[in-house]
């Protein structure tokens, strides 16, 4: 299947789009310890960014909602327009500073180096290798030396083989840096542990206790990844290579 061309006409639907966020526990009132890990993760990784980002595949804006207020500019593209229709009723009326745009994540309307962060959750993951490495030169084009792209992939887990493929932590790095990015850090998001743990407290609403098993998986259960070279799923920070 071409997973490039799959995305671009998956979420064309408004119902799809209506029924996102809903579907996929991501709604702010939700607690989903997947979500909360990954704001914790990008968070983490974002905390010393003081330039432009990007966020490739913005959808319903449900990364972004949770990121605003960085005092720099914040742009959401995507390809579906209904997907950007629900990111711009979740945003409100003044956008919180995000700047929403329709486009393709593969020909970026941008001038080489502008942003100093790309974001791309539930999106590059979802690629061929061929089309991951085709986009990794594209968001580079984009960003600045030093600059930080940050996204979510398939570790070792029985789904990857129908999606993207399987990837060791190992031949994650070899990858980037065959386009000339370095993997700076990797957060592990889908251990067993927090999985099993966070049904009971989800389900109890104990929102502070979900919380912190995001945090353990952040701060603690990530480094056993990165030593063991293997993840379930996670989360890649990388850095733009270049003097």
């Amino acid at each position: 299947m071409d997973t490039r061309k799959h995305l671009k006409t998956a979420y064309q639907d408004e119902k799809v789009a209506m029924a996102y966020d809903e579907e996929r526990e991501f709604r702010d009132a939700d607690l989903s310890l997947h979500y909360e890990t990954e704001i914790g993760a990008l968070l983490e990784a974002l905390k010393d960014i003081k330039g432009p980002i990007l966020e490739v595949a913005v959808g319903t804006g449900r990364l972004c909602r949770r990121l605003r207020g960085t005092g720099y500019p914040y742009v959401g593209l995507d390809f579906s327009m209904p997907m950007l229709q629900e990111a711009n009723k979740s945003l409100g009326s003044d956008g919180g500073g995000i700047f929403l745009l329709r486009g393709d994540a593969f020909q970026l309307p941008f001038k080489e180096e502008y942003f100093q962060a790309v974001i791309g959750f539930r999106f590059i993951k979802h690629l061929d290798p061929e089309n991951r490495r085709t986009l990794y030169k594209e968001l580079g084009r984009v960003m600045r030396k030093g600059g930080i792209l940050t996204f979510d992939f398939y570790g070792w887990r029985k789904r990857a083989k129908k999606e993207g493929g399987r990837l060791t932590v190992k031949a994650l790095r070899a990858e980037l840096e065959e386009s000339g990015l370095k993997l700076l850090k990797v957060y592990g998001t889908r251990h067993i542990l927090c999985d099993i743990l966070s049904v009971p407290f989800r389900r109890l609403k104990i929102r502070p206790v979900v919380k912190a098993l995001g945090w353990l998986e952040i701060k603690v259960l990530s480094r056993i990844d990165e030593l063991l070279d293997r993840s379930r799923g996670g989360i890649a920070v990388c850095q733009k290579l270049g003097t």
